[in-house]
């Protein structure tokens, strides 16, 4: 009798386990949608045959094993390819940030050549050809005047918009940071709550999943490698650097530079900066201060704009104050007048922020100088000093800039070529990280019809063990109830 009862929790063990299973089924199916979810599967393994209730003893050739029981509820992921996505995910977010503001700088300077600076230089020297055909009309040193003004107010507005720019990704790399230590500080509390659940023996799925989510938002955003220690706690670093070690972390914090004003980012209560080498936050610093060709960003520009406004106001004076202005009633002609302000420290301070004109031409339009000789009440002077200036917008020799509309294309130019190869390189980058996201869900994710199969299945061993348990129900009543009874 003794092995019929032994038999009935055989049968008991199977629908523990199909019940489960059935269970799980249902919990992968509602979680089909849910960002991040893993599916799950049940790891099972048979009970070893009972061997009675001594410490030592052989088991039986006709001995059955015990059932089935449940070992673990697992998750089917790949740890190869979550570092894989990860690293890649890094990358793909350092291009997608900085080929769509490139886009929008592209889109900004291409307007200089358009409508912008090129169009009132265009029209600026313009006005000194009129000049030259004129030099005595004071309509047209009015016009000069007037687009000189245009002109100025041009490289005013590009500068600004530039610098806009740059203390916009300023403040993106500050909000960064704060969502970087957002992340820390949640993993840390995942790890906690999955090392607490997980003494108990049991796999904290969900907890880790959530956790997941954090890693790959967290790699969206900066570099990180991570491991988990032979003790089940996790690791995550940058560069080298411990971010999380279990439940202790490494926070970050932004200061003002005091040269710049920007931020600079430390570990948290150091003076050591942190390092990285990827992900949003390193698209965000290299706009904001990349100034070379090979790391093009808002420094790079604003620097070609400040050399444009630099060069033309540098040859302009050179032409300028060689010449005489024309006097006002029984003033005299006066030389050596600049056409443009000249701050106390030199040319060399001249920016396309605060280039200006000088304030003898604000003053008074007859402060423009056009003639090579003095200008009085016997002589009219002449315009060979107008004409030398009107030859400054087609000449291919000046310093540094060579020709003045030449060097605004080549800023657009090269502005395009790099947007153009960081598009590129964006959309190579997120074919990959969209085949590894593929390879990930195919492996972790929920496919309805596979979850169908796996609750059929369950539900035919469900019945099958109930099947076994109302046949050994039978055997026990005829046991019970009706052997010794003669006659049956």
């Amino acid at each position: 009798m003794s092995s019929l009862f032994y038999g009935l929790e055989i049968a008991k063990t199977g629908l523990r386990v199909s019940q489960q299973g059935i269970n799980l089924t249902g919990h992968n199916i509602s979680n089909a949608n849910t960002v991040g979810y893993t599916r799950q599967r049940i790891i099972q393994n048979s009970i070893d045959p009972c061997s009675g209730t001594s410490h030592i003893s052989n088991v039986g050739k006709s001995t059955i094993g015990g059932g089935v029981a449940i070992t673990m509820i697992d998750q089917i992921r790949s740890d190869f390819l979550d570092r894989k996505f990860r690293n890649e995910n890094a990358t793909l977010n350092n291009y997608n940030k900085r080929a769509e503001e490139l886009d929008y700088v592209e889109t900004l300077m291409n307007e200089l050549s358009d409508t912008g600076i090129s169009k009132s230089m265009a029209d600026f020297f313009n006005s000194i050809t009129e000049l030259s055909i004129d030099p005595v009309n004071d309509e047209i040193r009015t016009n000069v005047q007037q687009n000189a003004l245009k002109m100025i107010e041009s490289f005013h507005h590009y500068y600004n918009e530039l610098t806009d720019l740059q203390d916009t990704y300023n403040e993106n790399m500050n909000a960064t940071v704060t969502q970087i230590n957002e992340l820390i500080t949640s993993i840390s509390t995942y790890n906690e709550q999955i090392f607490g659940y997980e003494l108990s023996g049991e796999q904290a799925n969900d907890l880790r999943d959530k956790r997941n989510v954090l890693l790959d938002e967290l790699s969206g955003l900066i570099d990180i490698d991570y491991q988990v220690n032979s003790n089940g706690t996790l690791v995550v670093s940058c560069e080298g650097t411990e971010l999380i070690n279990h439940t202790t972390t490494t926070l970050l914090e932004t200061a003002a530079d005091i040269t710049t004003g920007f931020h600079d980012i430390y570990y948290e209560g150091t003076t050591n900066d942190f390092q990285y080498t990827d992900g949003k936050l390193m698209a965000y610093k290299n706009l904001r201060d990349g100034n070379t060709s090979d790391n093009i960003g808002i420094p790079y520009f604003l620097d070609s704009l400040n050399t444009l406004a630099r060069s033309i106001a540098t040859e302009f004076n050179s032409i300028h104050t060689t010449g005489y202005t024309k006097p006002d009633g029984a003033t005299v002609s006066t030389h050596g007048v600049d056409f443009f302000d000249v701050p106390a420290g030199g040319y060399g301070d001249i920016t396309a922020g605060n280039l200006s004109l000088s304030a003898a031409v604000l003053a008074s339009v007859r402060n423009i100088a056009a003639s090579s000789v003095a200008v009085n009440n016997l002589t009219a002077g002449n315009n060979e000093i107008a004409l030398a200036l009107a030859e400054l917008s087609s000449r291919k020799d000046l310093a540094i800039v060579g020709n003045f509309e030449e060097y605004i294309n080549s800023i657009v130019v090269e502005l395009g070529i790099e947007s153009a190869k960081t598009q590129t390189l964006s959309n190579s980058q997120i074919a990959i990280v969209d085949n590894l996201s593929e390879r990930k869900e195919s492996i972790s994710g929920v496919s309805l019809d596979e979850e169908m199969v796996q609750m059929m299945t369950y539900q035919h061993a469900y019945a099958a063990a109930s099947r076994v348990l109302t046949a050994l129900d039978e055997a026990l009543e005829v046991l019970i109830n009706r052997t010794g009874k003669v006659g049956l």
